[in-house]
């Protein structure tokens, strides 16, 4: 791997080590789950299957909430990508002759860097300002072509809903088909993120235009279609954002955010982001994982991440995404390992041949693995 991407974050993961000493992996959320669900592991397959299930059949949810939302007479922008998106909605502001814009910061529009566009066009951004604001809701309601708004403080709700022209924008994935799976959702993501029983400030927003007509609503892409195309990483979209993997993840408890360079960090990015942003530039991340397990254990969407992970790296050989020496060394490696008759052979002559396949650089700073003696052939287990 020669990526210039991957030799920054291999320079800025070692200045994470050299700073941060201390893992604590530690996660206990029994307390406040008990308090809130008779069965937790219930809440979470049911919450799983419920988003995997609508992800399976997310065309006809946004068909679905498209027919109702526009039923009162408002628009569903869709928007490709992060260019399409910026030059629609500088459209709109050109229209409407806005120049002052208070974004309320997410996720998500930190992924479109939205903030950093406005102020290239030198947009202002005034975070008190009620003439245009731009937010994301948590999520649309395909039956009732409503969205549901989660605000920070009673000041952010305010702001949003009195604001004379308001801009919602949210991934595709983020579709729900019923107001009651918000509840459960809401609650597993409160209590994995925050441990708090729920969101403190929501609303069901169902906007009119008899009542407001500056509204637009953009549903974008960005790269997820990439993952709905693979059955198996489509599972990834069912994320809620909770943060639980991370909190677990012994590799994200060293290095922390800033060698991803993203928006996306810990367990999920190493799964996603070779398909929101390129193979070649983040193909590194998904052997960024010891393969501990710990994530798939805490994640209240049952999303089997290392799996996932692996998945990844057969597929980056299977379609020669790795470099020619590392795919060598996978291939010898795999039919060295897979051969019963040259891993009964003595240990001393095993670790000579796994130092030529294994080149000593990658093991300056780590002790070289010491093969048993005995073989499994000859063990107690095969008498």
């Amino acid at each position: 791997m020669k990526t210039n991407e991957y030799k920054f974050f291999i320079s800025d993961c070692k200045v994470a080590i050299e700073n941060n000493k201390s893992i604590d992996i530690s996660y206990d959320i029994e307390d406040i789950s008990l308090r809130n669900f008779k069965s937790y592991s219930n809440a979470k397959k049911k919450a799983a299957n419920l988003r995997q299930k609508y992800i399976n059949h997310i065309d006809e949810l946004l068909v679905s909430f498209e027919k109702k939302y526009t039923e009162s007479g408002l628009e569903v922008n869709w928007a490709v990508d992060y260019n399409s998106l910026i030059e629609d909605v500088f459209k709109i502001f050109s229209e409407n002759k806005i120049k002052e814009v208070n974004v309320f910061e997410s996720k998500f529009i930190k992924e479109l860097g939205l903030i950093k566009s406005l102020k290239e066009e030198e947009f202002t951004i005034s975070p008190q300002s009620k003439k245009c604001v731009i937010f994301e809701p948590r999520y649309a309601i395909s039956q009732t072509g409503s969205l549901f708004l989660e605000f920070g403080s009673a000041l952010e709700m305010e702001l949003v809903m009195e604001a004379e022209f308001k801009i919602f924008v949210f991934p595709f994935n983020n579709v729900l088909k019923h107001v009651e799976d918000i509840e459960l959702l809401s609650q597993l993501y409160s209590i994995n993120k925050n441990k708090s029983d729920y969101l403190s400030l929501t609303t069901i927003y169902s906007p009119t235009i008899s009542k407001e007509k500056n509204i637009e609503l953009f549903i974008v892409d960005n790269g997820r279609t990439s993952l709905l195309e693979s059955k198996e990483h489509r599972k990834a979209l069912t994320c809620i954002d909770c943060d639980a993997c991370k909190k677990v993840c012994p590799v994200y408890a060293l290095i922390g955010d800033k060698p991803y360079n993203n928006v996306f960090t810990g367990p999920v990015a190493n799964v996603v982001l070779p398909f929101l942003e390129t193979v070649d530039g983040c193909k590194h991340l998904s052997f960024n994982c010891v393969l501990c397990g710990n994530c798939v254990k805490v994640c209240p969407m049952n999303i089997p991440i290392t799996d996932l992970i692996i998945a990844n790296r057969n597929m980056f050989f299977e379609n020669r995404n790795m470099d020619f020496s590392d795919r060598y060394t996978v291939k010898v490696l795999n039919n060295y390992l897979i051969s019963r008759k040259k891993l009964n052979k003595k240990a001393w002559r095993k670790e000579i041949l796994l130092k030529f396949i294994i080149k000593r650089k990658l093991t300056i700073s780590r002790p070289f693995p010491k093969f048993a003696k005995e073989t499994f052939s000859q063990s107690k287990y095969q008498k």
